[in-house]
């Protein structure tokens, strides 16, 4: 008999979550024939002040091989009560730590309104990049957190070991973890090469407009590269995502106007839906991505996938780039060292820049076909089925 997962986190329809919706997709796709998934969510995307019309809100609905339930605004707390008293689950899975609904199911575990095991995974939530925004309340939550042993009654799961780390610097050494990689997915067969002319550059970044993502800091580099005797006929510089935060928003609209340079023209693109990403990534040389902290980062595999090659922070998963011939990871505190790989693509030819380009897409296969993240999430419910806290 297939044992039955509650999922709480972003789902689709939604396009503005980005990565987590991604991970929770995937996992129930590949997994859906082992275990019954039901998916317990918003009733809207980020930041929208609008329901969404393809779905029966407060209803099941059937998403692939999930039931999906869309709450109603504010009404987290009963639905979510009313789903656990009807149907007998046998995990609970979170996919956030700070998320409202993922605290409440927290702390209907510490009250013991639920007595199943709870798995918590904090997608990246507890990197340093991330902790630096609304740090009040995060530290008073989690003194409080640890104060009543919370940390104590659930079982936490990440990535990577560099995950495992953050969480237990901020949680404690003895606490429940176990990692499991994020399944990957992509019918993409073959690569699809555009033209590359020295001099010449198009680069693209995707994801939510936030501090996290730092994309200021990828204006500045185009600023600085501006400002420079580098060879430069002309760059391209297109930003996907959604619009999280309208101040940063803003403070990046300044950075642009004060790029005086016809060469240079920086644009945002809006959102695009799941199943476009991979080929929109292919239609440019260079994926940009400085972010300040990455669970895993789906969209570099998928600009891998899309024969783009990137250059991104070092405080992401996808580490030694370079040996691999598929671009570059580096610290943000080397903005010279950006600029200079920034400036090695703009240099490349035609003929050069096709070699990153496959690396690019036969690595980004690579990954696909390595599926040990399948048995680690399949052996994660395992786990947690067998031992009871």
């Amino acid at each position: 008999m297939k044992r039955n997962i509650l999922i709480i986190g972003p789902y689709l329809p939604g396009k503005s979550f980005g990565g987590p919706v991604k991970s929770l997709y995937n996992m129930v796709e590949t997994l859906g024939d082992n275990y019954n998934f039901y998916i317990i969510t918003g009733d809207r995307d980020l930041n929208s002040n609008k329901q969404y019309e393809s779905v029966k809100i407060g209803k099941w609905n059937q998403i692939g091989k999930a039931n999906v339930l869309y709450v109603p605004n504010e009404e987290n707390r009963k639905y979510l009560r009313h789903s656990i008293s009807k149907i007998k689950f046998d995990i609970i899975y979170c996919s956030s730590f700070f998320a409202k609904m993922s605290i409440l199911v927290q702390l209907l575990k510490f009250t013991k309104e639920i007595n199943i095991p709870v798995i918590i995974a904090p997608r990246g939530e507890f990197s340093s990049g991330a902790l630096e925004f609304k740090v009040f309340k995060k530290r008073v939550f989690l003194m409080l957190y640890k104060l009543f042993k919370i940390n104590k009654l659930v079982y936490y799961t990440c990535t990577t070991k560099n995950d495992e780390k953050d969480i237990k610097s901020v949680l404690g050494q003895n606490i429940d973890i176990i990692i499991a990689g994020n399944i990957v997915n992509t019918n993409k067969s073959d690569n699809k090469l555009i033209k590359k002319e020295k001099g010449c550059l198009e680069i693209v970044t995707i994801s939510r407009v936030a501090h996290i993502k730092n994309i200021d800091y990828s204006l500045n580099l185009l600023k600085e590269i501006s400002n420079s005797n580098i060879y430069l006929k002309k760059i391209n510089f297109d930003i996907y995502g959604p619009i999280e935060d309208e101040l940063y928003y803003k403070e990046c609209l300044k950075i642009i106007h004060n790029v005086a340079d016809s060469r240079i023209k920086v644009r945002f693109m809006g959102i695009r839906d799941y199943d476009e990403i991979v080929d929109v990534l292919s239609q440019y040389h260079l994926f940009l991505f400085p972010s300040k902290g990455e669970n895993f980062g789906h969209v570099i595999q998928e600009a891998l996938l899309g024969g783009c090659p990137v250059i991104i922070s070092d405080l992401t998963p996808w580490r030694n780039l370079e040996k691999l011939g598929v671009g570059f990871d580096i610290s943000l505190s080397k903005p010279q060292v950006f600029i200079k790989k920034i400036v090695k693509f703009l240099g490349m030819d035609d003929k050069e820049y096709i070699s990153y380009s496959n690396n690019a897409f036969k690595y980004g296969i690579s990954k696909v076909k390595n599926q040990s993240a399948i048995i680690e999430n399949k052996s994660m419910f395992e786990v947690v089925l067998n031992k009871m806290i």
